[in-house]
């Protein structure tokens, strides 16, 4: 696969497997447009991480991805209560996502290449 260090899906995962908060975002919002909190509910209920997601890293990380047009958001205020920020996948954010599929996969494919390699050539006691 050829790695597009363009993309800024790129960025946010290449060589971190711990860091799956931006593929998750992109994967729920390509769900549904969510609020901060209800995607914070997801994360922590999805068994993706193995942390409980912090709320100031999860709107960091949904500010990050707006300035680089990933998702849109817009300011809610016709319910009682306080106003909501809903954010929405855009066209560039599917294709991070797909990007972030891809890239995912073939890390994938390399760790099980390895751990075939290894178990063919090591004797585990």
């Amino acid at each position: 696969m050829k790695e597009d260090h363009q993309n800024p899906a790129y960025a946010y995962i290449n060589g971190r497997l711990d860091k799956m908060l931006v593929p998750t975002l992109l994967f729920f919002l390509s769900q549904r447009p969510s609020h901060g909190y209800e995607l914070i509910q997801k994360i922590n209920e999805s068994g993706f991480s193995e942390v409980e997601a912090d709320p100031a890293t999860i709107y960091r990380n949904l500010r990050r991805m707006e300035e680089d047009g990933l998702v849109i958001s817009k300011w809610e205020t016709e319910q009682a209560g306080p106003a909501r920020r809903a954010y929405a996948l855009t066209p560039e954010g599917e294709k991070a996502l797909a990007y972030c599929v891809e890239l995912l996969t073939d890390k994938v494919n390399k760790l099980k290449a390895f751990l075939e390699e290894c178990n063919r050539g090591w004797k585990w006691e």
